[in-house]
């Protein structure tokens, strides 16, 4: 046999020999940003590229423009390679899996950025399967606080992905003023999980919708809208509800509202009743009962009837408020002429909730107070740095990003943030009642 025939004879072989079945492929190649809210590093390199090949694998060798032998390093689920800028093409071999030739996209591989593909291996007889997936979280409200893993995420928009190991994985959401859910979820190697998340909020809200577009909705003596409007936050209980129209009310009654309820309440033509409007008189002292102070904007309106009505604080030191005006410290006995009212307790300069009451009889009123409550708010604190020193008025309170809780309102506060490498970053904040300020401070390397 000649030996040009036994050279054709051992190339037929080679090339019909297992080896040549086996292959790699890559794909779903992407630059990769840095997630600032994420604790996971994102390294980069002055002078070379980086790029992440996500593979189970190991024993690669790479060359970059088929010539540069790059270093390879292995890591969880992915091996992570330098390369030479403008890097047009790898040649990727292994010892089980052959060799490829991958033609970077676009403008090719460049300094000081990150990148990321999958690298995918195939051979006869192996069974492939994935060893990561993708979970898609949608997130109710979405200025929610997500934790996966370690990994903590503020989000703005109501969702976040992430690519996690196949199998079991824990993750929390919590947001102000809403329930905290947490739970487990379980990745396959099937398809990608779109996770929805809906907290339960500790408020009330109520709708109201009139006939009248011109007519002024009160809800606890506070007016919310004409027409048709929605409340802020209420707690769970009985509210009270007015129609207002000039000199005359429509529709005066209290409305139940379930904790967490959206409750709507339409009205009809034929629920409106018209009647005058029930005079709002300044208070009558029980050392001074025959004072009659009528309201200057409606002295054409006469009070129908009058009431005695007795106010207790839940202690003899505490002070008790009509309309916003204090009246007596402990208890106060006195006549009420027909009208609204808004009572409530002052002790140490902290305020109780209001308590609305109608006289609208000459029935006997009694009101036991509750105790004056602060009126707190909260801080959103959140940096380009994560992890930094939160400190507030001094004191040490977490980590960036975090959410600040029982600070007095409107009471300015210093918020100042530390990190070993970085400026200092502060800010002045004045803090909202029951509502939730968003602070975000930038720091710089020094």
């Amino acid at each position: 046999m000649s030996r040009k025939v036994i050279l054709a004879t051992l190339s037929l072989i080679l090339f019909l020999s297992p080896v040549g079945a086996q292959k790699m492929k890559v794909e779903m190649f992407k630059r990769v940003k840095k997630d600032l809210l994420n604790h996971t590093p994102l390294p980069v390199d002055k002078k070379q590229a980086t790029l992440d090949l996500m593979t189970d694998e190991t024993g690669f060798a790479i060359k970059a423009d088929g010539k540069t032998e790059v270093k390879v390093e292995a890591g969880d689920g992915k091996i992570t390679l330098l390369a030479p800028h403008k890097t047009k093409f790898l040649v990727i071999t292994h010892p089980d899996y052959g060799q490829v030739t991958w033609k970077i996209p676009k403008k090719g591989l460049r300094k000081k950025k990150h990148y990321q593909a999958n690298l995918l291996t195939d051979k006869p007889g192996k069974e492939y399967k994935l060893s990561k997936q993708w979970v898609v979280f949608k997130v109710e409200p979405e200025n929610a606080i997500l934790h996966v893993d370690s990994n903590v995420v503020l989000l703005r928009d109501g969702t976040a992905q992430f690519i996690l190991p196949i199998g079991k994985h824990a993750y929390r959401v919590e947001a102000p003023f809403h329930e905290e859910q947490a739970d487990t979820l379980e990745l396959t190697d099937s398809a990608k999980l779109i996770k929805s998340v809906a907290l339960q909020s500790f408020f009330s809200y109520l709708t109201v919708r009139t006939p009248m577009p011109d007519g002024i909705i009160f809800v606890d003596g506070q007016p919310i809208g004409k027409g048709e409007a929605t409340s802020g936050h209420l707690l769970a209980g009985d509210h009270h509800l007015l129609l207002v129209k000039g000199s005359m009310t429509y529709y005066d009654a209290y409305v139940n509202v379930a904790r967490s309820e959206k409750k709507v309440v339409e009205l009809a033509s034929s629920d409106l009743q018209p009647i005058p409007l029930k005079l709002k008189r300044s208070v009558v002292r029980a050392d001074s009962a025959l004072a009659q102070k009528q309201d200057s904007t409606h002295t054409d309106i006469q009070a129908l009837v009058k009431a005695p009505v007795t106010i207790t604080a839940p202690d003899d030191s505490t002070e008790i408020l009509i309309n916003l005006e204090s009246v007596a410290i402990g208890k106060w006995e006195g006549e009420l002429e027909e009208g609204y009212y808004a009572v409530n307790t002052r002790k140490d300069g902290l305020m109780s909730d209001i308590v609305p009451f109608w006289v609208d009889d000459g029935l006997p009123k009694i009101l036991d107070m509750s105790a004056p409550m602060a009126n707190y708010g909260l801080l959103n604190i959140h940096s380009n740095v994560v992890g930094a020193t939160i400190y507030i008025n001094k004191i040490k309170v977490g980590m960036t990003p975090y959410v600040v809780t029982n600070l007095p309102a409107s009471k300015p506060c210093t918020v100042r943030l530390t990190y070993a490498g970085y400026r200092d970053a502060e800010a002045t904040v004045v803090p909202i009642g029951n509502d939730m300020v968003d602070v975000e401070l930038k720091m710089k390397q020094q």
